[in-house]
Protein backbone atom coordinates (compact mmCIF):
# COMPACT_ATOMS: atom_id res chain seq x y z
CA UNK A 1 0.00 0.00 0.00
CA UNK A 2 1.23 3.49 -0.84
CA UNK A 3 2.70 5.20 2.21
CA UNK A 4 2.88 8.93 2.84
CA UNK A 5 5.55 8.32 5.49
CA UNK A 6 7.66 6.43 2.95
CA UNK A 7 7.14 9.23 0.42
CA UNK A 8 8.20 11.77 3.04
CA UNK A 9 11.29 9.83 4.11
CA UNK A 10 12.49 9.08 0.58
CA UNK A 11 12.06 12.73 -0.38
CA UNK A 12 13.81 14.43 2.53
CA UNK A 13 16.63 11.89 2.75
CA UNK A 14 17.74 12.42 -0.82
CA UNK A 15 20.88 14.47 -1.38
CA UNK A 16 20.26 18.19 -1.90
CA UNK A 17 16.48 17.72 -1.62
CA UNK A 18 16.19 20.77 0.64
CA UNK A 19 18.19 22.94 -1.76
CA UNK A 20 16.04 21.86 -4.71
CA UNK A 21 12.85 22.69 -2.83
CA UNK A 22 14.22 26.10 -1.84
CA UNK A 23 15.30 26.84 -5.41
CA UNK A 24 11.95 25.86 -6.92
CA UNK A 25 10.16 28.02 -4.36
CA UNK A 26 11.90 31.16 -5.71
CA UNK A 27 10.11 31.38 -9.11
CA UNK A 28 6.89 30.20 -7.46
CA UNK A 29 7.16 33.04 -4.97
CA UNK A 30 8.01 35.55 -7.70
CA UNK A 31 5.08 34.48 -9.85
CA UNK A 32 2.68 34.70 -6.92
CA UNK A 33 4.01 38.05 -5.67
CA UNK A 34 3.92 39.64 -9.14
CA UNK A 35 0.66 38.01 -10.27
CA UNK A 36 -1.68 40.16 -12.40
CA UNK A 37 1.28 41.97 -13.92
CA UNK A 38 2.57 41.05 -17.39
CA UNK A 39 5.95 39.88 -16.09
CA UNK A 40 4.38 38.07 -13.16
CA UNK A 41 1.97 36.19 -15.41
CA UNK A 42 4.81 35.12 -17.70
CA UNK A 43 6.87 33.91 -14.74
CA UNK A 44 3.83 32.06 -13.33
CA UNK A 45 3.05 30.29 -16.63
CA UNK A 46 6.68 29.31 -17.33
CA UNK A 47 7.15 28.13 -13.73
CA UNK A 48 3.91 26.09 -13.88
CA UNK A 49 5.02 24.26 -17.04
CA UNK A 50 8.57 23.62 -15.78
CA UNK A 51 7.53 22.58 -12.29
CA UNK A 52 4.78 20.31 -13.56
CA UNK A 53 7.33 18.65 -15.83
CA UNK A 54 9.61 18.27 -12.82
CA UNK A 55 6.83 16.58 -10.82
CA UNK A 56 6.05 14.19 -13.68
CA UNK A 57 9.74 13.33 -13.96
CA UNK A 58 9.92 12.73 -10.19
CA UNK A 59 7.00 10.32 -10.41
CA UNK A 60 8.54 8.57 -13.41
CA UNK A 61 11.89 8.17 -11.62
CA UNK A 62 10.17 6.46 -8.70
CA UNK A 63 8.20 4.15 -10.98
CA UNK A 64 11.26 3.03 -12.97
CA UNK A 65 13.32 2.68 -9.75
CA UNK A 66 15.88 5.38 -10.48
CA UNK A 67 18.45 5.98 -7.77
CA UNK A 68 17.70 9.69 -7.78
CA UNK A 69 14.07 10.69 -7.19
CA UNK A 70 14.56 14.44 -7.49
CA UNK A 71 16.51 15.17 -10.67
CA UNK A 72 18.63 18.24 -11.27
CA UNK A 73 17.61 21.41 -13.07
CA UNK A 74 17.46 20.48 -16.74
CA UNK A 75 15.08 23.26 -17.72
CA UNK A 76 14.67 22.20 -21.35
CA UNK A 77 13.81 18.62 -20.39
CA UNK A 78 11.21 19.61 -17.78
CA UNK A 79 9.75 22.23 -20.10
CA UNK A 80 9.20 19.59 -22.79
CA UNK A 81 7.87 16.97 -20.35
CA UNK A 82 5.60 19.52 -18.66
CA UNK A 83 4.22 20.86 -21.93
CA UNK A 84 3.48 17.40 -23.32
CA UNK A 85 1.95 16.29 -20.00
CA UNK A 86 -0.33 19.33 -19.90
CA UNK A 87 -1.49 18.72 -23.47
CA UNK A 88 -2.10 15.04 -22.69
CA UNK A 89 -4.07 15.85 -19.54
CA UNK A 90 -6.03 18.71 -21.13
CA UNK A 91 -8.97 16.53 -22.30
CA UNK A 92 -9.23 15.02 -18.81
CA UNK A 93 -9.15 18.50 -17.28
CA UNK A 94 -12.09 19.39 -19.50
CA UNK A 95 -14.00 16.26 -18.48
CA UNK A 96 -13.17 16.86 -14.80
CA UNK A 97 -14.38 20.44 -15.08
CA UNK A 98 -17.66 19.31 -16.66
CA UNK A 99 -18.14 16.68 -13.92
CA UNK A 100 -17.51 19.23 -11.15
CA UNK A 101 -19.75 21.88 -12.74
CA UNK A 102 -22.59 19.43 -13.33
CA UNK A 103 -22.53 17.95 -9.83
CA UNK A 104 -22.12 21.26 -8.03
CA UNK A 105 -24.71 23.09 -10.13
CA UNK A 106 -27.50 20.59 -10.67
CA UNK A 107 -27.37 18.38 -7.58
CA UNK A 108 -28.55 20.00 -4.36
CA UNK A 109 -29.13 18.18 -1.07
CA UNK A 110 -31.50 19.82 1.46
CA UNK A 111 -29.28 19.13 4.46
CA UNK A 112 -26.43 21.70 4.58
CA UNK A 113 -24.01 19.19 6.12
CA UNK A 114 -24.70 16.48 3.54
CA UNK A 115 -24.72 19.02 0.74
CA UNK A 116 -21.26 20.28 1.72
CA UNK A 117 -20.02 16.69 2.03
CA UNK A 118 -21.38 15.95 -1.45
CA UNK A 119 -19.66 19.06 -2.84
CA UNK A 120 -16.31 18.01 -1.37
CA UNK A 121 -16.67 14.51 -2.82
CA UNK A 122 -17.65 16.02 -6.18
CA UNK A 123 -14.49 18.13 -6.29
CA UNK A 124 -12.36 15.14 -5.30
CA UNK A 125 -13.98 13.07 -8.06
CA UNK A 126 -13.32 15.74 -10.67
CA UNK A 127 -9.68 16.07 -9.62
CA UNK A 128 -9.33 12.28 -9.66
CA UNK A 129 -10.49 12.30 -13.28
CA UNK A 130 -7.27 14.17 -14.08
CA UNK A 131 -5.01 12.36 -11.60
CA UNK A 132 -6.03 8.94 -12.93
CA UNK A 133 -4.60 9.93 -16.31
CA UNK A 134 -1.51 11.29 -14.54
CA UNK A 135 -0.72 7.98 -12.82
CA UNK A 136 -1.08 6.19 -16.17
CA UNK A 137 1.00 8.70 -18.16
CA UNK A 138 3.80 8.97 -15.58
CA UNK A 139 4.66 5.28 -15.95
CA UNK A 140 6.06 5.45 -19.49
CA UNK A 141 5.82 9.15 -20.41
CA UNK A 142 4.01 7.91 -23.50
CA UNK A 143 1.14 10.24 -24.55
CA UNK A 144 -0.82 7.36 -26.11
CA UNK A 145 -0.61 5.42 -22.84
CA UNK A 146 -2.65 8.11 -21.08
CA UNK A 147 -5.59 7.29 -23.36
CA UNK A 148 -5.55 3.58 -22.59
CA UNK A 149 -9.09 3.46 -21.21
CA UNK A 150 -8.65 0.02 -19.69
CA UNK A 151 -5.75 1.19 -17.52
CA UNK A 152 -7.47 4.49 -16.85
CA UNK A 153 -10.61 2.93 -15.37
CA UNK A 154 -8.55 0.36 -13.46
CA UNK A 155 -6.68 3.20 -11.78
CA UNK A 156 -9.52 5.66 -11.29
CA UNK A 157 -11.09 4.33 -8.08
CA UNK A 158 -7.73 3.70 -6.41
CA UNK A 159 -6.59 7.18 -7.41
CA UNK A 160 -9.73 8.72 -5.92
CA UNK A 161 -9.28 6.92 -2.59
CA UNK A 162 -5.52 7.56 -2.40
CA UNK A 163 -5.81 11.24 -3.32
CA UNK A 164 -8.54 11.80 -0.73
CA UNK A 165 -6.38 10.14 1.92
CA UNK A 166 -3.37 12.23 0.87
CA UNK A 167 -5.32 15.49 1.23
CA UNK A 168 -6.52 14.54 4.71
CA UNK A 169 -2.95 13.75 5.82
CA UNK A 170 -1.51 16.95 4.33
CA UNK A 171 -4.29 18.97 5.96
CA UNK A 172 -3.44 17.48 9.36
CA UNK A 173 0.26 18.19 8.84
CA UNK A 174 -0.55 21.75 7.80
CA UNK A 175 -2.49 22.36 10.99
CA UNK A 176 0.69 21.59 12.95
CA UNK A 177 3.42 22.96 10.66
CA UNK A 178 1.77 25.92 8.93
CA UNK A 179 -0.41 26.66 11.95
CA UNK A 180 2.61 26.97 14.25
CA UNK A 181 4.52 29.17 11.80
CA UNK A 182 1.45 31.32 11.19
CA UNK A 183 1.06 31.84 14.93
CA UNK A 184 4.68 32.99 15.28
CA UNK A 185 4.42 35.35 12.32
CA UNK A 186 1.14 36.79 13.58
CA UNK A 187 2.86 37.64 16.87
CA UNK A 188 6.11 39.13 15.62
CA UNK A 189 6.05 39.94 11.90
CA UNK A 190 2.62 39.69 10.33
CA UNK A 191 1.71 38.11 7.02
CA UNK A 192 2.13 41.01 4.60
CA UNK A 193 5.80 40.36 3.83
CA UNK A 194 7.90 38.43 1.34
CA UNK A 195 9.36 36.12 4.00
CA UNK A 196 5.97 34.62 4.87
CA UNK A 197 5.07 34.33 1.18
CA UNK A 198 8.32 32.49 0.47
CA UNK A 199 7.81 30.10 3.41
CA UNK A 200 4.31 29.22 2.16
CA UNK A 201 5.76 28.66 -1.33
CA UNK A 202 8.47 26.37 0.09
CA UNK A 203 5.85 24.31 1.93
CA UNK A 204 3.64 24.20 -1.19
CA UNK A 205 6.54 23.03 -3.39
CA UNK A 206 7.43 20.33 -0.89
CA UNK A 207 3.81 19.17 -0.69
CA UNK A 208 3.65 18.94 -4.50
CA UNK A 209 6.83 16.85 -4.63
CA UNK A 210 5.53 14.69 -1.80
CA UNK A 211 2.27 14.24 -3.71
CA UNK A 212 4.14 13.28 -6.89
CA UNK A 213 6.09 10.69 -4.89
CA UNK A 214 2.92 9.30 -3.33
CA UNK A 215 0.98 9.12 -6.61
CA UNK A 216 3.94 7.32 -8.20
CA UNK A 217 3.63 4.67 -5.48
CA UNK A 218 -0.07 4.41 -6.26
CA UNK A 219 0.69 4.00 -9.97
CA UNK A 220 3.26 1.32 -9.26
CA UNK A 221 0.90 -0.60 -6.98
CA UNK A 222 -1.99 -0.50 -9.45
CA UNK A 223 -0.23 -1.30 -12.69
CA UNK A 224 2.71 -3.54 -11.82
CA UNK A 225 0.37 -6.49 -11.34
CA UNK A 226 -1.77 -5.52 -14.35
CA UNK A 227 1.22 -5.20 -16.66
CA UNK A 228 2.69 -8.46 -15.39
CA UNK A 229 -0.55 -10.28 -16.18
CA UNK A 230 -0.68 -8.65 -19.61
CA UNK A 231 2.86 -9.79 -20.32
CA UNK A 232 2.03 -13.33 -19.22
CA UNK A 233 -1.02 -13.37 -21.50
CA UNK A 234 1.02 -12.10 -24.43
CA UNK A 235 3.62 -14.77 -23.79
CA UNK A 236 0.94 -17.46 -23.68
CA UNK A 237 -0.51 -16.18 -26.94
CA UNK A 238 2.93 -16.16 -28.54
CA UNK A 239 3.64 -19.75 -27.40
CA UNK A 240 0.20 -20.85 -28.58
CA UNK A 241 0.78 -19.19 -31.94
CA UNK A 242 4.15 -20.87 -32.31
CA UNK A 243 2.57 -24.21 -31.44
CA UNK A 244 -0.06 -23.81 -34.15
CA UNK A 245 2.58 -23.06 -36.72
Amino acid sequence: MASIIEAFDSTIKESFAGIKVLVWAVPVCMGYSMFNSALGNIIAIVTAVLFFGYLVQCSHNIIIKEDRILPGFNVLQYGLVGLIAMLVLLPYIGVGGIVAYSLLTFVKIPSPVWNQTFQIISVLLSVSVVLASYVVYARRLNPLEAFNMRKYFIGFFETFMSFSYLLVKLALWSVVIVGFLAYLFSLFVGFQNIIWTYIVCVISVFYCILGANYMAQVSDEIFTFVEKKDEENREKERIKSMGIE
